[in-house]
Formats: C-alpha cells, structure tokens, sequence
C-alpha cells in the first residue's frame, strides 16, 4: 500500500491534531482565525484516517505559534487534540490540550 503525504509540512507555525472529525472549522471559529490574517496560511484536514481515534481532523497554521490561553480554548472543543509548535520544518513542542 503506498502512503500519501496529503499536507505539506509547514515551515513555522501550529499544528492543530486529533481534533475530533467535523470540528476543525470550530477551531479556527472559537480562536478567530479568519481570512482577515494576511500572514496566516491555513491548511484544514477534514476526515482523515487515524489509527489512534478512527477519523480526525488536522489544522495546520502556518506564520503563528499558538500561546497558552489559545491553547485552552481548543480543549473546550478538541478534548484530545495535540498541539505540535513548529519551527524550521521540525516540531520544537508537543502537547496536549488540558
């Protein structure tokens, strides 16, 4: 079986995992990521197979590193979402909501 990359890696940013599958849009509502963020490139997985929670969702901002308070605010949405801070193509943190 060959395996897809079907998003690209982001140079520095956030990436949003294991959002439950059909709240990524939520995500970006609830931190009020918009079109209005002219340095912001945004990626949004909806569906995807994971091995870990059956299907997910990914969120991929790219130009903005998400700060605590952010952070929190996925929880109420994304219980078990995982926050991956990347800089130079490689995740720098890994966390999970709380």
């Amino acid at each position: 079986m060959q395996k897809d990359i079907r998003v690209r890696k982001i140079n520095r940013g956030t990436v949003i995992d294991h959002i439950s599958a059909g709240q990524a849009l939520n995500v970006l509502k609830i931190l009020g990521i918009t079109k209005e963020h002219p340095k912001i490139t945004l990626t949004v997985a909806i569906n995807v197979p994971s091995k870990r929670i059956g299907v997910k969702d990914i969120v991929k901002v790219e130009g903005l590193e998400l700060r605590g308070e952010e952070i929190d605010k996925i929880s109420l949405i994304a219980p078990e979402a995982t926050i991956n801070i990347v800089r130079d193509y490689k995740v720098i943190e890994k966390k999970k909501v709380e």
